[in-house]
């Protein structure tokens, strides 16, 4: 019975940066060579590990989908592969399920049609004039509301308050006082 099988690993980088394509070459040869065959092979590039792992810091991932009949085993033979290669830090091989399918296709019509209702909202031929409205020689219309709440401002003086005198109220505090004794 076929099934969809993803392999994902992290190969240090840290000696050698051209290894990537080797080990990859690798794993993707065995897998052919067993009676597999190679549906997507996703480097993902150099990332940073969550934590340390071999005191390295940062590693290439690499995730490569492929189908094979289960009855080769041939999750067995990579992950042999993998144990024997010391520049692998890490590895995961899974069957991808129905539901995940799914999920993928749903996820790729959802992003089809987000394209599509962002694409049909902004149209390309609309001018700058159009959104922003008409431009005055010394700058921007202003809207009438604006206009007058600012002729209102013009008109009306900012209110102060008036100077309180600090002398007359040391004489009133001191009389409130001779009255409440």
């Amino acid at each position: 019975m076929e099934q969809l099988y993803c392999t994902i690993f992290i190969v240090d980088v840290s000696q050698n940066p051209e290894e990537v394509e080797t080990i990859s070459s690798r794993i993707i040869q065995l897998i052919e060579d067993h009676g597999g065959v190679i549906k997507r092979h996703n480097p993902w590039g150099k990332r940073r590990l969550a934590y340390p792992i071999r005191n390295r810091t940062s590693a290439f991932y690499i995730e490569i989908e492929f189908t094979a009949n289960s009855r080769l085993n041939i999750p067995k033979t990579i992950e042999n592969e993998y144990r024997l290669n010391d520049r692998v830090l890490r590895h995961l091989t899974y069957v991808v399920s129905k539901k995940e399918l799914l999920q993928r296709e749903l996820d790729a019509k959802r992003a089809k049609r987000y394209e599509e209702e962002a694409y049909e909202e902004t149209p390309q031929d609309v001018s700058e004039n159009d959104v922003m409205g008409p431009v005055e020689e010394k700058g921007q219309a202003e809207a009438p509301e604006i206009q007058e709440v600012q002729e209102e401002s013009k008109e009306q003086p900012p209110k102060e308050e008036p100077p309180v005198d600090e002398s007359v109220s040391k004489e009133e505090s001191s009389e409130e006082k001779k009255e409440t004794e």
